[in-house]
């Protein structure tokens, strides 16, 4: 009988043992393998410095491992351990409760811990064989799940970086005007206002003007630096110097960071220039016995001065000596659109001198439309034409009247795009030039060409705009009008393909007759004699 029932408590004992083993087997094999192997997975990509993209894989990877025994076990009705620290959403909670439980231990509190003790007890050798299929088939499924999520992410990657090369085309050529500045594009300009509003640091002014330059609605080099100290004279109005600090050194560091903006936005001029350093000097130069209120006070004086004596009565005197110049029946051709060429010949008009003038434009600025809108206003007559029009309309003309952006110390003109050719055809047929500049535009630069300095518009101003898009009659025809002859899908699809848009040229000085300052007429050859004599006024140097 002994014999009889050994056998018997064998079974017993093993099916007891089994049952053991089956009640920390489910819960450990359920819990602890899947979460496991996906934090060995994230150890590993840890040690070989992976990206984030493949961590987040991983990540994902340990919730499917741990959503995969739940729905596994529904119709064997396994334990609810995985399941538990699904439902309370965190993976790292779930890891804890597997190290726990592998260790023996279960931490005071745990829900998952006492559910996988309760059903442990509960559960049979059956369930407890299935559970521990169950929990190496999630495993396997983690693994396989780690391996679909990092292969998923790596695509998006792939697709994401696809998406950006072609949204942004790399043109090979480009590289070579390295030193021309060029500005940023709409959604990056955007960007920066924004982040730059948030910051609360940059004057609602100079956001406003930012955005003007980007734009290219202010064009001319005396708009620029009129609104840019009209900019500055706001941010000054609203200045308040700091407890502990000066109002000299702190109000410098303040205009810089205004001035900074703009550059981002678009280059600064020499004009432009020329206003800044002229603005930090007399910020330097403020009395330390003045109060706050009379040096804010004397700034927008300075402002104000220089403003009216070096732009304002500067160009009218400008209008008198190069208007001198201009005879009865005379044919004068203009390029583009200077404010001082544009007062120079309504001034002579209302003198009562009757004259023609030939506006000669180019694209994509398309700046001679303007003037030509205010010469009709006027009742001059006028003839209007593109500079590819330059050879058949130049023998018309008798004189030839120029703007600059900036003389240069060299007496080289550095202006709008298609002057130099202008100058050149004139010098050809014989015709004078006459350059309109105030002094405050004159530079001590030197350059021998366009690619030393120059800035660089948008190439979309240049193109057609793409076939694809959908246009309105008008729109479609304002588009062709100020279109190139490059399509925008082609340049796009294009690599080798590359569109400059270069905003300024260097006309030499043996091309220009006279320049017409406030200091009279001179030649291109006395810049540097009349840069150091008003600067030594200006600056006190």
């Amino acid at each position: 009988m002994s014999d009889s029932k050994a056998p018997a408590e064998t079974p017993a004992g093993a099916t007891q043992a089994t049952s053991s083993s089956a009640a920390a087997g489910p819960s450990t094999a359920t819990t602890s393998k899947p979460a496991e192997a996906a934090k060995q997975l994230a150890k590993e990509s840890a040690n070989d410095k992976k990206s984030a993209k493949e961590l987040k894989a991983a990540r994902r990877a340990a919730k499917v491992a741990e959503r995969g025994p739940e729905a596994a076990s529904t119709p064997h009705k396994g334990p609810p351990a995985a399941g538990a620290a699904q439902r309370g959403g965190a993976a790292d909670r779930s890891q804890q409760s597997s190290r726990d439980n592998a260790q023996g231990g279960r931490r005071p509190g745990s829900s998952s811990a006492n559910n996988a003790g309760g059903n442990a007890r509960i559960a049979g050798g059956s369930s407890g064989a299935s559970g521990a299929a169950i929990a190496s088939a999630s495993a396997a499924a983690g693994a396989t799940g780690a391996a679909v999520a990092s292969t998923g992410g790596a695509r998006k990657g792939a697709h994401d970086a696809e998406v950006a090369a072609k949204a942004i085309p790399q043109h090979p050529s480009v590289a070579l005007f390295g030193n021309v500045s060029s500005g940023k594009p709409h959604n990056a300009h955007i960007a920066a206002l924004v982040s730059a509003s948030f910051r609360s640091n940059i004057h609602p002014s100079i956001l406003r003007l930012s955005s003007q330059l980007a734009q290219y609605k202010l064009m001319g080099a005396d708009t620029r630096a009129i609104a840019l100290l009209r900019a500055m004279a706001d941010v000054i109005r609203d200045y308040t110097t700091p407890r502990g600090e000066m109002l000299n050194r702190d109000l410098l560091k303040t205009v810089s960071v205004q001035v900074g903006h703009l550059v981002d936005a678009r280059a600064l001029g020499t004009s432009q220039g020329v206003a800044v350093r002229y603005l930090k000097y007399e910020i330097s130069v403020v009395s330390a016995d003045l109060t706050e209120d009379e040096a804010k006070e004397h700034l927008l004086e300075r402002i104000d001065h220089f403003v009216r004596d070096r732009i304002v009565y500067a160009s009218k005197i400008i209008r008198t000596q190069a208007g001198n110049k201009i005879k009865d029946g005379d044919v004068v051709m203009t390029f583009a659109r200077s404010s001082v060429v544009e007062g120079t010949l309504l001034a002579a008009w209302q003198r009562g001198v009757r004259f023609e003038v030939i506006v000669v434009d180019t694209r994509p600025l398309l700046e001679g439309k303007a003037l030509l809108s205010v010469l009709l206003a006027a009742g001059i007559p006028c003839t209007y034409g593109l500079i590819s029009s330059l050879s058949s309309l130049m023998p018309r003309a008798d004189i030839l009247l120029l703007g600059t952006s900036a003389l240069l110390a060299n007496g080289a003109l550095y202006s709008r795009a298609g002057t130099a050719t202008c100058a050149m055809m004139a010098k050809e047929k014989g015709i004078p030039v006459i350059v309109c500049c105030e002094t405050y535009k004159f530079s001590e630069r030197v350059q021998l060409d366009s690619f030393v300095q120059n800035e660089a518009g948008n190439p979309r101003d240049l193109l057609l705009p793409s076939s694809e898009e959908a246009f309105d009659a008008e729109e479609d025809s304002e588009k062709e009008r100020k279109g190139g002859l490059i399509d925008v899908k082609e340049w796009e699809t294009s690599p080798n393909l590359a569109v400059v848009n270069l905003l300024y040229d260097v006309t030499p000085p043996r091309f220009i007759s006279a320049v017409a300052s406030e200091v009279g007429l001179s030649g291109p050859e006395s810049v540097g004699v009349i840069l150091r004599d008003y600067k030594s006024v200006l600056y006190g140097v």
